[in-house]
């Protein structure tokens, strides 16, 4: 065996290992590698319904592209 079969065995192997961890991986685990929700105390707004005349230019700026 060459040194260059051998490393693309090692990496294959590390390459499975790594993809079977994932899929085996329980839920709780996943939880806490997720990225904490905010809590700030900024309010959500709901962005405006555009204007017709502004849905109907972005209709018109599609069918250009088109």
């Amino acid at each position: 065996m060459t040194a260059t079969n051998v490393l693309d065995w090692v990496v294959a192997l590390f390459v499975c290992w790594a993809s079977l961890t994932a899929i085996v991986q329980s839920p709780h685990e996943t939880a806490q590698c997720a990225a904490p929700y905010t809590t700030g105390s900024a309010v959500r707004t709901i962005p405006p319904t555009p204007a017709k005349a502004e849905i109907e230019a972005m209709i018109r700026d599609m069918k250009l592209h088109d």
